[in-house]
């Protein structure tokens, strides 16, 4: 019946799902369809109802016409006239026979077997291809490959979206005789080589001015003659007045008087094209249509050895051709400023395009420059209030009397026994310690110290036998050493007394 009605344009495919046993009970209409018992219940029920609905309509219809009794107001109100068990009994038959489902829920549709599972059944035919879904949809490519094709496929996204480039003249393809180059207007008779202008300029050929006497009076009021002033006030004005703004401009300021420092014109230029570079920095940084990839890209595309280095008037030149109007003289004060430009001044110079993109975001701050003014030589000669103040700070600090030098704590330590802590010597309580008496002292010191218990000749006698008993100590004798042979002699005088 459907014989060359249709035509299979998927022969070598297979149809989706598992293939099902088909046996002499079922047939190929009980296969296809597939419907859940409750289902076909509610199908034969209905059937059945509008069948005897029909036949009953007939009978009554050929019988006699039936009107309703039944007003609108009580159609209307029929829900309110039920009772709580019929309602009840209606809402359980629709929830049995009408499966909707609740709230939140999914309702469930029965056409699919229990057995069939995602598990267990896989449809359709598996990707033998190992590369990712993303790669195949977002191949991977450079970014000069993006702008290439952008701009090939740009006259056709100009026909699809009506976008063109900043500054790009529309195309509106208008057909022939229509020229775009062609002039608007008709031709003037001016002369283009500019040989007739001084014949413009000349009032008369005879070169004779016809003026009128009241012409010739309102010219003198009010316009000087050439090379004369203009005498406005002739009485008020003295005669060496000079009139317009002076067109030199002194080199000197405020500081230079005061610090007595010849002008230095050599940062002035330095100055400004720093400033000139900080300027294009914020204005490339506030410009939408420009990116510094773009900027990148092109001179990479220039670079044709893969050298990351081109000359500097290449790159201006591509910039210019990006409606990017630097200063050239400027820019290459800056660059030679930072030592960017290899081989100055010769037929090999070149810039590192890298650096000099970078340059220019404001995204990368500027190296540093350090002081760039000319310091003069004579800047700290100035006697000012402040450095008068200062003035005492050159001089030499008055030196502090030599302090006593500390006593050794450990020899202290290890000379002091508790017989001192118990019962202390009379030195002791008058805060001497040990090491007092043990500290080697030259003779001036032990004569006054032992002026008042010995005896001149007894103390050169003592200081005699000291220096021949202790030589290595340079003159040097301590209390200790000193008391040890006085009270050695003692006992000597006492005899020969």
């Amino acid at each position: 019946m459907n014989i060359g009605r249709f035509r299979d344009r998927n022969a070598d495919i297979r149809a989706a799902g598992v293939r099902s046993a088909v046996d002499d009970e079922n047939s190929a209409s009980k296969c296809m369809t597939i419907s859940h018992i409750e289902e076909v219940a509610d199908h034969l029920m209905r059937t059945d109802c509008r069948r005897k609905q029909l036949r009953n309509a007939g009978l009554l219809w050929r019988e006699s016409p039936c009107l309703p009794t039944v007003t609108v107001p009580e159609l209307m109100a029929i829900e309110k006239s039920k009772s709580r068990f019929t309602v009840f009994k209606e809402k359980f038959s629709e929830e049995m026979y009408l499966k909707q489902a609740k709230l939140g829920e999914v309702k469930p549709t029965g056409s699919k077997p229990d057995n069939v599972t995602n598990l267990s059944c896989t449809f359709g035919r598996e990707t033998r291809s190992k590369e990712r879904l993303y790669d195949m949809v977002l191949p991977p490519k450079p970014a000069e490959q993006v702008n290439r094709e952008f701009a090939k496929f740009h006259d056709k996204y100009v026909i699809s979206h009506n976008h063109y480039f900043p500054s790009e003249q529309v195309n509106r393809n208008y057909k022939q005789p229509f020229c775009k180059d062609a002039t608007y207007g008709a031709g003037t008779r001016g002369d283009v080589s500019g040989q007739l202008v001084k014949r413009c300029l000349q009032q008369c050929a005879g070169h004779v001015i016809i003026i009128s006497k009241e012409q010739m009076d309102f010219i003198d009021r009010t316009f000087p003659r050439l090379g004369k002033k203009y005498k406005k006030y002739p009485y008020l004005v003295p005669s060496d007045m000079i009139y317009g703004t002076p067109t030199y401009v002194p080199d000197c300021d405020c500081k230079m008087l005061i610090e007595d420092i010849s002008p230095c014109q050599s940062n002035k230029h330095l100055i400004e094209a720093l400033g000139h570079l900080n300027m294009w920095r914020h204005k490339l940084q506030k410009r939408s249509d420009f990116h510094m990839f773009d900027l990148i890209s092109v001179l990479e595309h220039s670079d044709k050895e893969q050298t990351r280095y081109l000359p500097l008037k290449k790159i201006f030149e591509v910039m210019h051709k990006m409606h990017l109007y630097i200063d050239i003289y400027k820019m290459r004060t800056t660059l030679a400023h930072f030592k960017m430009i290899l081989d100055e001044n010769c037929p090999t110079e070149r810039v590192n395009y890298d650096d000099f993109c970078r340059l220019l975001s404001i995204q990368n701050s500027l190296p540093t420059t350090g002081n760039i003014s000319t310091m003069p030589a004579n800047v700290y000669n100035k006697d000012t209030t402040y450095r008068l103040f200062c003035s005492d700070l050159g001089k030499q600090p008055v030196e502090a009397p030599a302090m006593r030098k500390p006593r050794p704590k450990k020899l202290d330590d290890d000379s002091t026994h508790v017989k001192d802590l118990l019962t202390p010597d009379i030195s002791l309580l008058y805060g001497l310690s040990p090491s007092d008496f043990q500290l080697l002292r030259p003779k001036e010191q032990l004569e006054l110290i032992f002026k008042d218990i010995v005896s001149n000749a007894d103390f050169d006698t003592i200081w005699q036998q000291l220096m021949q008993t202790h030589q290595e100590q340079n003159g040097l004798v301590s209390v200790v050493q000193f008391r040890e042979v006085m009270d050695n002699m003692e006992p000597a005088s006492q005899t020969a007394n």
